[in-house]
């Protein structure tokens, strides 16, 4: 097999039985870092919440953060990049790594910095 392209995403599902889909990428120390220079900024975590409940309308995201359709855009486009976001129907919706770091470490860390 053939080296993937880096905009490829591979996933695999875990081995101790849960159902929680887990990208490669997020398995080397690049990825990760990646990932948690994206989630620095709290608009960007904030959205992320936002989207962990249900899928939102970039529109509703803009209205309820006070964004242009600019910023939106690109604070999406950064999550997508982290793979904590997704478009689907209808708006964007939080990815399964998404809502891993939501339960994982915004809710065990959140107001302590």
């Amino acid at each position: 097999m053939g080296l993937k392209e880096r905009s490829e995403i591979e996933i695999e599902i875990d081995p101790a039985g849960s159902d929680a889909e887990v990208p490669k990428s997020w398995e080397s120390a690049e990825g990760h870092r990646f990932a948690l220079e994206v989630l620095q900024l709290r608009v960007r975590r904030d959205i992320l919440k936002l989207i962990g409940d249900g899928v939102r309308s970039t529109e509703e995201i803009a209205e309820k953060f006070d964004l242009d359709e600019k910023k939106t855009a690109f604070h999406l486009a950064m999550l997508e990049k982290a793979l904590v976001a997704k478009p689907v129907s209808g708006g964007y919706r939080s990815t399964p790594t998404g809502l891993l770091y939501l339960e994982k470490v915004e809710t065990r860390y959140s107001g302590k910095f």
